[in-house]
């Protein structure tokens, strides 16, 4: 007799109930494991999501104060621009595809807002990376000293959603492809410091392998400090980031002293950031490295440091080192009286400038590796011009604004009526066309 005609009336049934019941809890439990087992990440016990970008057309005229912009391509590019909404201040993440005549808005961001020091204190700001025309990140402050990772690789059109146990600084986040990306913060709350708003016990740099899915603390060190002089190198509070493969990369900044001094630093990595080490460069006394070094091919690089002149006027310049070896040895190259750190570097020749210290309107461009510069002036209505990014030594863009002084607390920035412009040049600077608007 087979052992199926000894069961009871009923009891076959009920058992593959029993089996459906068990798998379906199995199936549901390593789903669970897997969403915040996997993607919940270091940092806490948060689940990445997705967050898609709305539906509105895209516009030319866009809403808030335009303040960085990113050309990919002669048609695709990334822009942000943010404006006061009264209870929170709103970063709108703009993308084109027509050149920068028409932007719709992939992404808002809003920091954490806290004005308990008084109106317009506790503005935090987003930070954002634009890689590629298809790869960007923003970084979003939150309250409990934690912050949101925005990362998209299709445009903006969805975005991967993911908080860490950490503040920012002012380092963006950092992305080489879609995958691998980095970011330092402060975490560990409260710091030494408690005067402090947003240093904490530790300065530590996250990565990610994944998209942004999860994120590793990686490195970490002491934040403790005083005045200017938060963290110890190469994780200091000012430091900059940047990366130029998934295992290369590199920390600059400056050190200070108690005696008001300041020395600078470069700092390389070759396995994803669990170790530095510092580069033999020698820097001028007192100068300040305000950006990171920017590589054209992967041998050729520039580093432009901010240097200071006697007292009492400390008349700043520049000093441009360079590198053909990637990286490996820094020389010293041109000296120029006037600042040029922040300028727009597209190879090793061409780069455009706007100099604080000149006129309105007027900017510096040079096609022969920095040796000269050639005084240029832009003819337009707009009171002030900032922000260059260009894709080839005649194609290039701007922004420019029709005031400059900055309206009062809360909030500060444009007034009501205030116009910023998107310009344009096809012929290296010489000539400039409106060709988008952003008010308030």
């Amino acid at each position: 007799m087979s052992d199926s005609s000894m069961d009871a009336p009923g009891k076959g049934p009920r058992r593959k109930r029993n089996t459906a019941v068990f798998m379906t809890v199995l199936i549901v439990s390593l789903f669970i494991y897997l969403f915040y087992g996997l993607r919940g990440g270091i940092g806490g016990q948060f689940p990445s999501t997705w967050v898609k970008a709305d539906n509105q057309p895209a516009t030319n005229t866009m809403r808030g104060i335009l303040d960085e912009i990113h050309m990919i391509d002669a048609t695709v590019g990334w822009a942000s621009s943010w404006y006061d909404s009264g209870n929170s201040k709103r970063y709108t993440i703009l993308r084109t595809t027509d050149g920068g005549v028409d932007w719709k808005v992939m992404l808002i961001c809003t920091p954490f807002l806290d004005r308990s020091q008084g109106k317009g204190a506790g503005f935090e700001s987003c930070l954002s990376d634009f890689h590629s025309a298809l790869v960007a990140s923003v970084l979003e402050p939150e309250q409990n000293h934690q912050s949101r990772i925005f990362h998209t690789s299709d445009g903006g059109l969805t975005w991967q959603s993911t908080v860490i146990n950490g503040q920012h600084m002012i380092a963006n986040p950092v992305f080489i492809d879609a995958q691998h990306g980095w970011v330092l913060v402060t975490d560990n709350f409260p710091g030494f410091d408690l005067s402090s708003l947003f240093i904490g016990q530790q300065i530590a740099l996250y990565r990610t392998k994944d998209g942004g899915q999860t994120w590793q603390r990686i490195l970490s060190g002491d934040a403790h400090g005083s005045g200017d002089a938060f963290g110890t190198a190469p994780l200091i509070h000012d430091a900059h980031i940047t990366f130029s493969d998934a295992s290369t990369g590199w920390l600059t900044g400056a050190s200070y002293n108690n005696d008001n001094t300041s020395i600078s630093w470069l700092y390389v990595t070759h396995d994803a950031g669990a170790i530095w080490h510092k580069v033999a460069v020698s820097f001028p006394a007192q100068s300040l490295i305000m950006w990171s070094p920017r590589f054209f091919t992967p041998q050729d690089g520039l580093l432009s440091v901010l240097t200071s002149g006697p007292a009492p006027q400390y008349a700043h310049g520049t000093l441009f080192y360079v590198t053909h070896d990637g990286g490996k040895t820094w020389t010293p190259g041109v000296s120029l009286p006037f600042d040029v750190t922040n300028g727009e570097f597209i190879d090793m020749n061409h780069g455009w400038a706007v100099v604080d210290t000149m006129p309105e309107k007027t900017f510096y461009t040079t096609s022969d590796g920095w040796q000269h510069w050639t005084r240029g002036h832009m003819n337009t209505s707009l009171k002030r011009i900032y922000g260059f990014t260009f894709i080839s030594p005649n194609v290039g863009w701007a922004l420019g604004t029709n005031t400059i002084a900055s309206a009062p607390e809360p909030g500060g920035g444009l007034r009501t009526g205030d116009v910023i412009a998107v310009l344009k040049t096809m012929d290296g600077g010489q000539t400039w066309q409106e060709i988008a608007h952003s008010n308030v």
